[in-house]
C-alpha cells in the first residue's frame, strides 16, 4: 500500500501538485483581459480626440481674431512676425496681416527659421487679447518674401 502512495505520487497524482484551472480562473482571466482591452480601447479614443481637436482648428488672421469672439478656443493663427522678443524659454511677439496684431505667447524651443517678418502659423488657444501657442511653423518663403538672410 505504501508502494502505490509513493507510485501516485510519482506520476503526478499527489494532493499538493497543482491541478487544472478552475472555471473560476479562467473567468477572472477573461475578465482581466476584457478590462485592459477597454482601457487601451478608451486611451486610443482619447488621444484621437485629442489631435482631432488640435487638427479641426479654424486657420484665422489677426483681423479675424479681432472682430470675432474666439475665447477659449484653439486656433491655426498666421500672420507676420513682428516685435520678437525672448528669454527665460519664452517668446512672446505680434503676429500681424497688415491690419491688426496679436500678442503670442509660447514657451519652448523656437523654430531655427523663426525671425522677424517670417510668416508663423501659430497653434493654440485664445485668452483674451492674446494666442497661448502650443506649436509654432514657420513658412516657406518665395521670391520676394523672402527675407534678405535666406537669399
Amino acid at each position: 500500500m505504501e508502494r502505490a502512495r509513493l507510485s501516485g505520487a510519482a506520476i503526478g497524482n499527489h494532493p499538493t501538485q497543482s491541478r487544472a484551472p478552475t472555471h473560476d480562473t479562467s473567468v477572472v482571466r477573461r475578465k482581466n483581459k476584457l478590462l485592459v482591452t477597454t482601457v487601451a480601447i478608451l486611451a486610443l479614443l482619447g488621444v484621437l480626440g485629442a489631435t482631432s481637436m488640435n487638427a479641426s482648428a479654424a486657420f484665422v488672421s489677426p483681423t479675424q481674431l479681432s472682430e470675432d469672439e474666439y475665447g477659449g478656443e484653439w486656433v491655426n493663427l498666421e500672420g507676420s512676425v513682428q516685435n520678437l522678443e525672448t528669454g527665460d524659454g519664452t517668446a512672446t511677439f505680434e503676429v500681424t496681416d497688415g491690419n491688426h496684431s496679436t500678442t503670442v505667447v509660447y514657451e519652448g524651443t523656437l523654430p531655427d527659421t523663426m525671425g522677424e517678418g517670417r510668416i508663423v502659423v501659430a497653434k493654440g488657444h485664445v485668452e483674451g487679447d492674446r494666442l497661448v501657442a502650443k506649436q509654432l511653423s514657420v513658412r516657406a518663403h518665395e521670391g520676394s518674401e523672402r527675407p534678405d538672410d535666406a537669399r
